[in-house]
């Protein structure tokens, strides 16, 4: 048997392995191994989430050092650090010249704390979610959620962190004519409430108090704490019948079921006056459910960390939206995410009824 497998092994060309590696690179080949490479890329983000952590791009910040200078400032192994230097290299957010190493420029943008476009909050926010995706087994086979790992801080700063690369983009195609007080629900971070305040709007950001903790320091840091209101509750539960001129709900839907979020759409045309203005901002998802990759993709997210939450598509949700009341309808898709506009409905004007002559006799 042994023999009969070698004489096969002896058949092939000398060019066998050549000929297979021109073919994963031609175009045929790249495509039906595409799904092959996204699997071995956890590895790639696992060295930028580890990189991350452990503040090292924090350490370039404006020089170069070797990796046995780092490893001594950050209290770790010298020949670990080195090989993970070697591989941030290769992956393009590390430089190298000689034994030196320094932020790419990319890194020194998105991953030196205190950057106007930092994204290391998020990143931390990521390698927390690694420990909960590790439970995806179980996830499918019980349905339920494994939300065993979470730091809050991480959660809304890197919700700070994203919301920051698009917010003048989603702040502009919103139509704030006539909006004089708006509700932020949900609203985190508080990033849109601080763009709406600078507008001039009174704004009122609604969310829990351990949210609102971080969310104050923020306000306060850009010199706002005196134009955004913060109300800490659930919202659900709060007072707010024909309150405001709009209210902006972003990346808070796909937490709820389709019954919540329901109930929630509802409730905020409660809360709106009379010809009040609802935005909403979701990750988009088209018909199918399966594209964009992004937007079907974080439907297993929710799967994950919550009980009910999922990816909705726009015609879930301009249903939710014309369930509640809402009218004229519009949507406008930016990048990965859809922006959903409704009104309320105008109150039908009650019609003065004609006097009977005879019963003024």
């Amino acid at each position: 048997m042994m023999q009969e497998k070698h004489r096969r092994h002896e058949k092939r060309p000398d060019n066998y392995y050549k000929q297979r590696f021109d073919l994963m690179r031609s175009k045929k080949g790249t495509k039906d191994l595409f799904w092959l490479r996204q699997v071995s890329s956890f590895t790639a983000s696992r060295i930028i989430l580890t990189a991350n952590n452990l503040r090292i791009f924090d350490h370039f910040k404006g020089r170069g050092m070797t990796a046995a200078v780092l490893s001594k400032a950050i209290k770790t192994d010298n020949r670990a650090t080195e090989l993970l230097l070697n591989s941030l290299t290769a992956i393009g957010l590390i430089e190298k010249k000689g034994s030196f190493y320094k932020n790419s420029p990319v890194a020194s943008r998105h991953l030196v704390k205190g950057q106007p476009e930092y994204q290391g909050d998020i990143l931390r926010h990521y390698s927390t979610l690694w420990e909960n995706w590790s439970g995806l087994d179980e996830v499918i086979k019980t349905g339920l959620p494994n939300k065993k790992a979470h730091d809050h801080e991480s959660f809304i700063l890197g919700m700070h962190n994203l919301a920051s690369l698009k917010v003048k983009r989603i702040i502009g195609s919103i139509d704030l004519k006539g909006i004089k007080s708006i509700l932020d629900i949900g609203g985190g971070p508080g990033t849109y409430s601080m763009a709406f305040a600078k507008k001039k709007i009174n704004v009122t950001l609604m969310d829990f108090s351990e949210t609102l903790e971080i969310s104050s320091r923020l306000i306060k840091k850009a010199g706002l704490g005196k134009m955004i209101k913060l109300v800490a509750g659930d919202f659900m539960t709060q007072n707010t019948n024909n309150t405001y001129d709009m209210v902006f709900l972003s990346q808070v839907l796909h937490s709820f079921s389709s019954e919540g979020s329901l109930s929630l759409v509802r409730k905020i045309y409660d809360t709106l006056n009379a010809d009040g203005k609802f935005v909403l901002q979701e990750f988009y998802l088209d018909e199918t459910k399966t594209s964009p990759p992004f937007g079907a993709i974080f439907a297993i997210n929710m799967l994950i960390n919550t009980k009910g939450g999922r990816t909705y598509t726009l015609a879930e949700i301009t249903s939710f939206m014309k369930k509640a009341g809402f009218v004229n309808i519009s949507h406008k898709i930016i990048d990965d995410t859809v922006l959903i506009t409704g009104m309320k409905k105008k109150a039908a004007k009650k019609s003065r009824q004609p006097v009977d002559s005879c019963l003024l006799a």
